[in-house]
């Protein structure tokens, strides 16, 4: 087994990353496996300082992992330029890897479902992305994997030539995807990726999640995702730079190690299916509530 570099970002979550890394711990592949901790600097004030302080005290000490490289910045340059940024450090010496966030919780077998991925697809240039997370769908296939042509970010990997294709240029992707259908990109609208690129544009918000979606989606890329999620994300507690829109605490991780792998590269229609049945579903609730909210206010 060839092992994937993890480059694992950090900034000021201490109580959050002392859980993502008890997670990870418990997969034994990390003990083959080489880090790269990119621990963002400290904004302004003397909370925050502490903070970030706290975190790096947690990563120095950490003795789990094969090889282990902390990367510090001296100032916030922020989510989005940490993570871009040290993505393209690692793929400098790697061809391919596994990236991470401080405020997931991961599965037993999460890091094992990653390499056997990386491996097994890497010479499928149909297939850009791995994802280690999931909707909580009601498909019982809790040892088997799909394909799906919309990425999801919450413990992922890719290859070195196809990060190389990230593309940056929101007016560039937004007259793009005008051409190739925004209402495909948006999951049969259930979703707003298309509006995350025109707030990008408009400096509204910074985020680079979107870009690489969008790439993604203007190359045809496949993206595998576990039936059953390997990851939970426990920083929608609006500790972090983004928060998701629909709420995900009930979502449980998956037990099983993933040992169905699909061997046809093509869309899972029906998982697709399921998916934006699943959103729209939330978001109708999720419009029902704001309007009695707005009334009773």
């Amino acid at each position: 087994m060839k092992y994937a570099p993890i480059a694992l970002f950090v900034y000021n979550r201490p109580e959050h990353l002392r859980k993502s890394l008890s997670s990870l711990n418990k997969n034994l592949e990390v003990k083959f496996s080489s880090v790269y901790i990119f621990s963002d600097g400290p904004k302004n004030n003397d909370r925050d300082i502490q903070k970030v302080k706290k975190v790096r005290e947690i990563v120095k000490n950490l003795n789990f992992f094969k090889k282990k490289k902390i990367i510090e910045r001296k100032q916030n340059i922020g989510l989005k330029q940490n993570i871009i940024s040290g993505i393209n450090h690692v793929l400098k010496f790697h061809n391919k890897i596994i990236v991470l966030e401080d405020d997931l919780i991961f599965s037993n077998n999460f890091i094992d479902y990653m390499n056997n991925s990386l491996n097994k697809y890497i010479k499928h240039k149909s297939v850009w992305h791995i994802s280690g997370w999931n909707y909580d769908l009601r498909n019982k296939e809790e040892k088997s994997a799909f394909f799906i042509k919309n990425m999801n970010c919450w413990g992922w990997g890719t290859w070195k030539n196809r990060w190389e294709k990230l593309n940056l240029n929101s007016e560039f992707l937004i007259k793009k995807i005008k051409k190739k259908g925004i209402e495909k990109f948006d999951l049969e609208n259930s979703f707003q990726n298309y509006s995350q690129l025109i707030r990008n544009k408009k400096k509204k918000i910074s985020t680079w999640a979107i870009f690489w979606n969008a790439t993604i989606f203007l190359n045809d890329g496949l993206c595998l995702n576990p039936f059953k999620t390997l990851t939970v994300n426990i920083g929608q507690d609006k500790s972090g730079t983004n928060n998701f829109n629909i709420k995900l605490e009930n979502i449980k991780i998956g037990k099983y190690k993933i040992t169905n792998y699909p061997n046809d590269l093509n869309e899972n229609k029906n998982a697709r299916l399921e998916i934006v049945k699943f959103l729209k579903k939330k978001n109708y609730f999720k419009l029902i509530f704001n309007k009695i909210y707005a009334f009773f206010r």
